[in-house]
C-alpha cells in the first residue's frame, strides 16, 4: 500500500492523527485555514483548504489524488448547513480518482443508531434518515473501498465530562455513556489506514458508567458544582455501543477503557 494520505479538518483529531501517521512513516496532507501545532512535523503538509460549496476541481485536486483519504470535518451548526454538508461530501467522493485512491475513511457517529435499551453492534438498525447515516450512504456508494468509522461522544484533554454537565439540570441519569477519548481515537484510526481495507466499526470505550456516575465523578475531582441529578427516573432508551469488533480485528488495548478515568 503506497504510505500517503490526506486528511480533511486539521483540528481536534485530525491534527494528531496527522503527526501519528507521520510519526509512522506516511506522507501526510492535511488540510486546515489554522492547522494545530500537533500536526507540525517534517512529513506533514499543511494545505489551506476550507470544502465548500464553490470549492473547484483544481482546490479538490490539492488533496484527493492521496492513495488513503481520511474525512474529519464534522457537519456545521447552521441554517442549512446539513444538506450543505452532504453536498460537498458527495462532491468530495465524485472528484475521487479509483485509479488513484485505495481507500476512504469516514469519520461518522454513534448518534446514528436509534435510541433502544439494548446492546447495539454495527449491524444494528440505523434512522437512515439521519445526518450522518445520509453521508455514510454516500461514502459507502463510491467505486473506492470505504471504512466508515462510528465514533462514540469524544472526551479528552479541553473536553471533559464537568464541563458539560457542572451547574445544570441533568438528564438521564441512569443511563449508560457511551464515550471515547481523542488517544484512542487516533490510535485506531493510525491502524485503520494500516490494516482494515473496508468495512464499518464502532469507536467507543469498552467501559459504560452511568451519566450521573461519570458525571459527578469529574466535577469532584476537578472541584467543580456537580449539578442536579434526579437518580429517582429509569433510564429510557439507553443504548450501550459495542466497539469489540475493531478491537477484536485489530487486537487493540485501549489506553482509557473507562470513562470515569479520562
Amino acid at each position: 500500500m503506497k504510505k500517503n494520505i490526506s486528511i480533511y479538518g486539521g483540528g481536534w483529531v485530525g491534527a494528531p492523527l496527522a503527526f501519528k501517521l507521520a510519526l509512522a512513516d506516511f506522507e501526510v496532507k492535511v488540510s486546515a485555514s489554522q492547522v494545530h501545532q500537533q500536526a507540525k512535523h517534517p512529513k506533514v503538509q499543511t494545505v489551506d483548504f476550507r470544502a465548500s460549496d464553490e470549492t473547484t476541481e483544481g482546490e479538490w485536486a490539492r488533496l484527493n489524488q492521496s492513495a488513503i483519504q481520511v474525512w474529519a470535518i464534522p457537519p456545521r451548526r447552521k441554517k442549512n448547513s446539513e444538506e450543505q454538508y452532504l453536498r460537498i461530501v458527495q462532491a468530495w467522493v465524485d472528484g475521487l480518482d479509483p485509479q488513484k485512491v485505495q481507500k476512504i475513511i469516514f469519520l461518522s457517529s454513534t448518534s446514528v443508531y436509534a435510541n433502544v435499551s439494548a446492546i447495539v453492534d454495527e449491524t444494528a438498525e440505523i434512522n437512515e434518515n439521519s445526518l450522518m447515516a445520509q453521508a455514510e450512504a454516500i461514502v459507502a456508494a463510491s467505486p473506492v473501498a470505504s471504512v466508515i468509522l462510528r465514533l462514540a461522544g469524544l472526551m479528552g484533554g479541553d473536553r471533559f465530562v464537568a464541563k458539560y454537565f457542572s451547574n445544570k439540570r441533568n438528564d438521564g441519569a441512569n443511563c449508560p455513556v457511551n464515550y471515547v477519548h481523542k488517544d484512542d481515537v487516533v490510535n485506531l484510526i493510525a491502524l485503520t489506514c494500516e490494516k482494515i481495507q473496508s468495512g464499518i466499526y464502532n469507536i467507543v470505550a469498552p467501559e459504560h458508567p452511568t451519566k450521573q456516575d461519570v458525571g459527578m465523578n469529574d466535577c469532584e475531582k476537578r472541584g467543580m458544582n456537580s449539578g442536579y441529578w434526579d437518580s429517582s427516573q429509569p433510564c429510557l432508551g439507553g443504548k450501550i455501543v459495542s466497539g469489540d469488533k475493531i478491537v477484536e480485528e485489530l487486537c487493540y488495548d485501549f489506553k482509557w477503557p473507562d470513562p470515569m478515568e479520562f
